[in-house]
């Protein structure tokens, strides 16, 4: 019951953010404004969000908290494929994530997008790079179809990753054989 009523405080405080965010310049929005929006008191937002960049940290749970919402309708589908089932998440939350990209708050997503895409997930120093290169390569995509106003549908962004991986492995096996050749000789 604590934990229900905890994240839906927390939810109240991203929505009113959020809110606030329509109109304001995120820099200007105070914590006195998110909790009075949000009808919360300050202790309460310090509570859950008492860092430095607690307003960031608002924004980073409201995106993680409803992915986690978003997986569990979509078992099956994030089984067959996460990353599809992610990008068919951020499409029908772009409202969210277009007002996150209008306020400049590129960490906020590439935050996010880690936390997304890791799960939480403890790996070793030589996994953790080739984790951070599909991160943020992820990212990069992500950013663009943000950037580019969601102009595509899911479907379409997945078959520009599923070419730019192809071209990738196409390429590394050219120059693999192309070194190859000039070792022989």
């Amino acid at each position: 019951m604590k934990e229900k009523q905890r994240d839906f405080l927390k939810l109240c405080l991203a929505d009113a953010l959020l809110k606030l965010m329509e109109e304001q310049d995120f820099s200007e929005i105070s914590v006195n404004a998110i909790c009075k929006t949000a009808d919360i008191g300050r202790t309460t937002f310090y509570r859950y969000f008492g860092g430095r960049n607690s307003k960031e940290e608002v924004l980073i749970f409201k995106i993680t908290y409803e992915w986690e919402i978003y997986r569990q309708k979509h078992e099956d589908e994030v089984k067959r494929d996460q990353g599809y089932a992610m990008s068919c998440y951020v499409y029908e939350n772009r409202k969210v994530f277009s007002l996150i990209y209008r306020h400049h708050l590129t960490g906020v997503l590439l935050d996010a997008f880690a936390r997304l895409t890791t799960q939480g997930e403890m790996v070793g120093r030589e996994q953790s790079y080739l984790q951070s290169f599909f991160v943020c390569g992820y990212f990069g995509i992500m950013y663009q179809w943000i950037r580019y106003g969601f102009d595509e549908t899911p479907e379409q962004v997945q078959r520009h990753i599923a070419e730019t991986f192809a071209s990738a492995v196409s390429r590394a096996q050219d120059a693999h054989s192309a070194s190859g050749e000039r070792t022989s000789k």
